[in-house]
């Protein structure tokens, strides 16, 4: 058997037989909270944290002890907060803007660990949004379209792969994150040139009732500008910080991927002309080839592909190649 790790090739090149002894090895392997990531610091990105069984206002007094949260938020939300009598019971974290530098990461751990020692949890009701500040994608709208194909092709992985630690999708997901493949698959049918002849990222017509919300995407820009972002909405609640991580990396690899030297257009245009979407209800299946295939896409070592397989077969489950 192969030093996994240690693996310079692609995976999905694999042997069925390596294959799914990688994927009983991934059961015991242990994600890592991480000082940084390697991204570029001209990147930002936020999170919103949701949580319940826990007064709102324990949170905020909490973290309002400490100057470093100053700019962090302490709000209610209204998929996971209800109220008894003027209290409100649940709510989110919301961060400021952050960067891949250790100090976002360590306030980011802390905030967490603070949930989790007031008691916080993390449930069905809860879910974790990312936002990604609108420079990611430059000036030039055909990243965000080469994104949005990417995005839909591996949409069924990329949603299992969000559960986190959970097999199952929260209940209200088609609420509040429905996935996007068959409405671009019906626009691009219905209208000619739709994703060709689109200007702006607001012209997708996604808002916070879907998987990635484009509302408040304004500008094509180079540089960081508040308030001018995409939003991630699918991932479900988590408070372990390693997950949190893990599913932050995972999104701005998939979109720097789209700018990368690794980008081939012709494969992904031709899967996206062939892409038969599948139903919701499918999702939550593990679709191992098409997984390994997103991982030897976007990411540039098989360490970061180890991380986003654990992530996507969850513990319970059983991989076996067809």
């Amino acid at each position: 058997m192969k030093d996994y790790l240690n693996y310079q090739g692609n995976l999905s090149k694999l042997s069925k037989k390596d294959l799914e002894y990688l994927f009983l090895l991934l059961k015991d392997y242990q994600l890592q909270y991480k000082e940084s990531l390697g991204i570029d610091e001209k990147i930002s990105f936020g999170v919103e944290v949701e949580f319940e069984d826990i007064l709102l206002y324990y949170v905020a007094k909490e973290l309002k002890q400490y100057p470093e949260f100053r700019y962090w938020s302490c709000i209610p939300d209204k998929s996971c907060s209800y109220k008894i009598d003027d209290f409100v019971v649940g709510g989110e974290v919301v961060t400021p803007i952050l960067h891949d530098i250790p100090i976002d990461w360590q306030m980011l751990s802390a905030a967490v660990e603070i949930l989790k020692k007031l008691g916080a949890n993390s449930t069905k009701r809860t879910s974790l949004h990312v936002h990604v500040g609108g420079q990611i994608f430059g000036e030039d709208i055909k990243n965000v379209v080469r994104f949005v194909k990417v995005w839909c092709i591996f949409e069924a992985v990329i949603f299992k792969f969000a559960c986190g630690e959970d097999k199952d999708f929260r209940p209200n997901i088609l609420y509040f994150a429905h996935p996007i493949s068959e409405a671009v698959k019906l626009k691009c049918k219905y209208i000619p040139g739709f994703l060709e002849n689109l200007l702006i990222p607001k012209g997708l017509g996604f808002d916070k009732k879907w998987a990635i919300s484009f509302q408040n995407y304004y500008d094509l820009i180079s540089e960081e500008e508040v308030n001018n972002m995409l939003e991630i909405r699918i991932a479900n609640g988590t408070l372990k910080k390693e997950i949190i991580q893990n599913t932050i990396y995972f999104y701005l690899k998939l979109m720097l991927y789209v700018m990368s030297d690794k980008y081939d257009e012709a494969l992904i245009n031709s899967l996206f002309q062939k892409l038969r979407v599948k139903d919701f209800s499918k999702y939550s299946e593990i679709y191992a080839k098409e997984a390994l295939m997103l991982a030897d896409l976007i990411f540039d070592n098989t360490f970061d592909k180890i991380n986003f397989l654990k992530q996507y077969v969850k513990k319970e489950e059983t991989v076996f190649m067809r």
